[in-house]
């Protein structure tokens, strides 16, 4: 357990999901006045939207690693791919329940893909910090 750094494995969720949210918001709004569409079809129509929703949610699960790896300051890649543990449950809680049904074959990439997008920027991190010592 001492390998594991808590409190930086729950700063690296926290800035994963609220990057994402905060990265994709304008983005959805725009899509959303300009289309026309429901807010709930919008992901649907837009492949431009959709594409840009998994660059920028990978983008940002690098960067919840890098944060996690940071505040860990040890085994940078294990707490950089636990920083998208929450990610992780829910997308297992959407795949089991039935709710990724629309998008089944995404959440089945991201799945194993956030773990290793966090673990990269652990990664990123561990090379910076061997840079500076």
């Amino acid at each position: 357990m001492h390998r594991i750094a808590l409190k930086g494995v729950a700063i690296g969720n926290i800035t994963d999901i609220v990057a994402t949210y905060v990265v994709m918001l304008p983005l959805m709004v725009y899509f959303a006045i300009s289309s026309g569409l429901p807010p709930a079809e919008i992901l649907k129509e837009s492949t431009v939207l959709y594409v840009s929703y998994a660059i920028l949610g990978g983008v940002c699960s690098v960067l919840g690693g890098y944060v996690s790896a940071r505040i860990a300051k040890h085994d940078e890649l294990l707490n950089g791919a636990l920083s998208s543990i929450l990610c992780v449950g829910g997308g297992m809680y959407a795949v089991i329940s039935g709710g990724a049904a629309d998008d089944l074959w995404m959440h089945l990439v991201f799945l194993p893909l956030s773990p290793a997008l966090g673990a990269l920027g652990g990664y990123l991190r561990s090379r910076q910090a061997a840079r500076i010592a």
